[in-house]
């Protein structure tokens, strides 16, 4: 960034001496040279950020030369680094609306330029559209290859992807499966919103509620993840009465079904009780009810509402077909929807991820997909469904999606965040790490953060009172330096507004290092202020006023590079360091540079009968000095992205199953107190007085059929 400051300032008209003082600052800052010795992103970051404003400002010394070949050569240089920033992080977004914001200036300033033809301005406008949308657009995209291409293989990362992504990694082969779903079939569903697993269930019991056996999302394949889909009673008894008691029946849209779960036969179940974590009053627990024998009861009853199908297989928006038909399964009775959110249980329930039932639940997490479909009497030749493999752009969309929706899930405070409002003064850092003696701390060179930031609000004033005595006809020269301090101050000052206002917006995790390609244009823009305005004044007190600001920018980059370094300091240093309460960094881990280190010695008792000697020196233990603080925690400032969304740990089926008969005796005990307590004393509630009562986008359009009205009548558990 040293030379790369020297360049830019160069570019835009200032003097050598002021273009030597704005590299020498970026060169003593020691917030950046603290990000720069750990592998991070923001580096990168700030280093494309750079390298795109030095070419865009050498981009515009040749404006004079239109189309030549270093005027190209700018031009698409600065798309190209754009596309750079873009691809380290999102937050090069704000630095492709700086540019943009440029650009559109530019323009607006050449559709006035009567000496420019409009075959010329329709030029400029190509010229620009291409180098500075459509290039930034296919390097992102070429570093995405490139990645897609390095990362090959699959890993702990796949739940966080869609089948169809996972289906182009090495060691992933989901193969393809009967296409079309018949009662009798044994299934296994995926969520289609969260991609955090199938619907799941073992030989577990809530801890809370009813306490019925757990329903949950799993991320692994096992063959826990099996449920045999079938009919209600009275279809069934249909059936037996049926010519053909034996044949295959496919699944339709809005049909009523059951599932079984294959390994525990348990049954799908949900009923007016609050699920463990999600406790609202329109969430309803979904459980595994029944034991085998139990004909079930009518709380096990879903209908299947088809919303989504394969537009190349059109009759999967009315038939159930695996992986090419999107649905949802509606409790019957309670008019909610088999709905997750990704919210994980406690311990107690392996951390797996809630299942509920919802009413008024939106489409999106509510929408299943069958991925496996077994079944004996399936024909051989009967047709196969297989995920398809998304091309280069379906993954960078994805790719995108998933990005995103991990950032906003970043909510969670840190011992170490801060918010925007206290960068530009910085209020406090953060610390990296930290031993006995040493430690690293993102923090600035105070000098640097403070005076830049005047120079941003001295600029915004300044345009202010400008406007206003324009708006009154006196047009201020400003020292003659009027127009160059709107080019090049301003572009600065426009470009920390687009780098620092954004972040308020933000609700997720923050840090004082989000602040630094702000920091960097604010020093450019304090270095072309001191330039302007100190031409005017005799050379020795222009010389004066930046030796001064370099020396004082030396002295606090000298007193502050210890946490940058991680290099030994003393106790009375680091104190008087702290200007403000705010800035946390441990001194007691730091030696008092008056104290005098001794070290502990435990001598062995002499050698008894009850204790040979065995020779050697006394044994001399290293024991810790009470009053030296414990060495300070690691934070590190990513731990959450790594861990957000984790797959939840394999389970020991083994130790599970091994309740089984336990587990039985008591669903069976239960089911007998609540048949007693409804005779005793029935309850009926108020929206189940109302046959026709539905919640939310969960209603269907049409009366109850005969076999809801069976079901309303059978009793509820």
């Amino acid at each position: 960034m040293v030379p790369v400051s020297y360049i830019t300032l160069a570019a835009l008209g200032h003097a050598a001496d002021a273009c030597a003082l704005g590299a020498l600052l970026i060169a003593l800052e020691n917030a950046l040279l603290t990000q720069s010795r750990l592998i991070l992103l923001d580096s990168a970051l700030i280093f494309f950020t750079g390298v795109t404003v030095m070419c865009w400002t050498l981009f515009f010394t040749q404006s004079h030369r239109p189309f030549s070949g270093r005027w190209w050569t700018y031009l698409l240089l600065t798309g190209v680094n754009l596309g750079n920033a873009l691809s380290c992080k999102w937050v090069g977004l704000f630095l492709v609306a700086t540019i943009g914001l440029w650009t559109i200036k530019d323009l607006w300033e050449k559709l006035g330029d009567l000496s420019i033809t409009m075959t010329e301005y329709a030029k400029h406008f190509m010229a620009r559209m291409v180098a500075l949308i459509v290039v930034p657009l296919v390097v992102y995209l070429f570093w995405f290859q490139i990645h897609f291409t390095v990362l090959h293989k699959s890993g702990d990362g796949n739940a966080f992807m869609s089948p169809e992504f996972q289906n182009t990694l090495d060691g992933v082969s989901l193969g393809h499966t009967p296409r079309d779903i018949y009662y009798g079939s044994r299934i296994r569903l995926r969520h289609a919103a969260t991609n955090a697993g199938y619907l799941h269930s073992h030989m577990s019991n809530y801890e809370s509620g009813s306490k019925q056996q757990q329903v949950t999302l799993y991320g692994f394949r096992d063959d826990n993840n099996y449920w045999l889909i079938t009919r209600t009673d009275a279809a069934e008894k249909r059936a037996q009465n049926s010519t053909d008691p034996q044949a295959l029946e496919a699944i339709k849209n809005g049909d009523i079904v059951r599932l079984m779960h294959y390994k525990t036969h348990r049954r799908l179940h949900s009923h007016d009780v609050r699920p463990p974590v999600t406790t609202n009053d329109y969430q309803n627990e979904v459980s595994g009810y029944g034991w085998e024998g139990f004909k079930g009861d009518s709380n096990d009853h879903w209908r299947v509402q088809i919303l989504e199908g394969d537009s190349k297989v059109p009759e999967s928006k009315d038939r159930l077909m695996a992986i090419h038909s999107r649905f949802r399964l509606i409790h019957v009775n309670q008019r909610c929807a088999l709905f997750s959110n990704r919210k994980k249980l406690p311990k107690w329930a392996h951390e797996q991820v809630e299942v509920t039932c919802m009413k008024s639940a939106k489409f999106p997490k509510t929408m299943w997909r069958i991925e496996t479909n077994i079944n004996d009497k399936i024909p051989a030749d009967a047709p196969l469904a297989e995920y398809k493999r998304p091309g280069l752009i379906d993954k960078v969309l994805e790719s995108t999606a998933v990005m995103w929706r991990v950032n906003n899930g970043l909510t969670k405070s840190h011992p170490y965040e801060s918010r925007p409002h206290t960068w530009p003064w910085m209020r406090r850092g953060m610390s990296f790490w930290g031993v006995e003696g040493r430690g690293i701390y993102l923090l600035g060179t105070p000098i640097l953060w403070w005076l830049s930031f005047v120079a941003i609000l001295a600029f915004a004033f300044i345009q202010v009172v400008i406007f206003l005595r324009d708006m009154r006809g006196i047009h201020d020269r400003l020292l003659g330096v009027r127009d160059r301090y709107v080019e090049s101050v301003g572009f600065f000052a426009i470009g920390w507004v687009l780098h620092w206002f954004p972040f308020f917006i933000m609700g997720r995790q923050l840090f004082l290092h989000h602040y630094l390609p702000a920091l960097w244009l604010a020093v450019m823009g304090l270095v072309g202020s001191l330039d302007l305005f100190t031409r005017r004044m005799s050379r020795r007190v222009r010389q004066v006023m930046m030796v001064g600001l370099l020396l004082v920018t030396i002295r606090m980059y000298f007193q502050y590079s210890h946490i940058a370094y991680g290099t030994p300091w003393s106790r009375e240093g680091c104190e008087s360091s702290k200007w403000l309460k705010s800035w946390d960094y441990d001194c007691k881990r730091y030696p008092s540079a008056h104290a005098t280190v001794t070290t502990p010695v435990v001598k062995v008792p002499e050698p008894t009968s009850a204790s040979p000697d065995i020779g050697g020196s006394p044994l001399v233990i290293h024991a810790q000095n009470p009053e030296e603080p414990p060495a300070a925690e690691h934070f590190d400032p990513l731990e959450h992205e790594n861990k957000l969304n984790e797959p939840a740990p394999r389970i020991d089926h083994d130790k599970l199953n091994s309740n089984a008969e336990k587990l039985n005796s008591e669903m069976k005990k239960a089911a007998t107190t609540a048949r007693n307590d409804e005779k005793e004393s029935p309850v009926v509630r108020e929206d189940e007085k109302d046959e026709n009562f539905v919640g939310g986008d969960v209603a269907q359009d049409h009366p109850p059929t005969p076999q809801e009205q069976i079901n309303a009548s059978a009793p509820h558990h």
